[in-house]
């Protein structure tokens, strides 16, 4: 009897273990090979899902009111390679060399400078824009992730939508100045600061970091220009 009782014991602890596997292979692992599987076999899709992130972020900068002649002395066309095709399919161009470290503390000094000699009003009108176009350029990305995340690594993802947390953030930060507007009307006062402007730093050095990362990627190719 004592044989049998420890061998229905042996037998529950394996259908148990087995279980677990089971979930974890159900769960876990079936949907992660699933998906590997999709974005394997679409590869040609994920090329032309990440050009169109790519071409948004930059048409962005290329609108961009930041700007002088050394920050865009030089431009990078990306293409990506048709296999028996001799003329490669343009995707899109960057106004700024991503790939020269100086331009990121150089894109820092522009937005200094741009607002530095406006007064509190014209500095107020220019976020305003601003963060309109920001605003209006992260709603784009989040279209283009929500409908095609398949077509987009993972990794990508997480950091597009990690730059899209920071443009809302500055978002909210700029709501501070709608308040603000309200307190100058009942005191009957004069602007003499704008949020918002701080965060700009952070948002433009993280575009252009993630822009170089999305040039980089293996299925595209790529010819910096000097302008002359």
């Amino acid at each position: 009897m004592s044989l049998c009782f420890i061998s229905d014991w042996e037998a529950f602890y394996a259908g148990l273990i087995f279980c677990i596997i089971s979930a974890i292979i159900a769960i876990w692992l079936i949907p992660k090979l699933t998906i590997r599987l999709i974005k394997k076999r679409n590869k040609k899709y994920l090329s032309i899902k990440t050009g169109a992130v790519l071409q948004e972020f930059c048409e962005f900068i290329f609108k961009s009111p930041f700007k002088d002649s050394e920050l865009r002395s030089k431009s990078i066309s990306v293409f990506i390679t048709q296999k028996n095709i001799e003329n490669q399919r343009f995707v899109a161009l960057c106004t700024i060399n991503v790939f020269d470290e100086t331009v990121y503390p150089k894109m820092t000094l522009v937005i200094y400078d741009f607002f530095k000699n406006k007064s509190p009003d014209e500095s107020y009108n220019a976020i305003s824009k601003e963060c309109d176009r920001l605003k209006s350029f992260r709603l784009e990305i989040e279209k283009i992730l929500a409908a095609h995340s398949l077509y987009i690594d993972d990794d990508l993802i997480q950091k597009i939508s990690c730059l899209c947390m920071d443009i809302r953030s500055l978002e909210i930060k700029y709501t501070f100045n709608l308040e603000y507007d309200e307190l100058l009307k009942k005191t009957n006062s004069e602007r003499n600061g704008v949020f918002g402007i701080n965060e700009l730093f952070k948002i433009y050095e993280n575009l252009l970091v993630l822009t170089k990362e999305l040039i980089s990627i293996d299925f595209f190719e790529y010819e910096i220009d000097t302008k002359k």
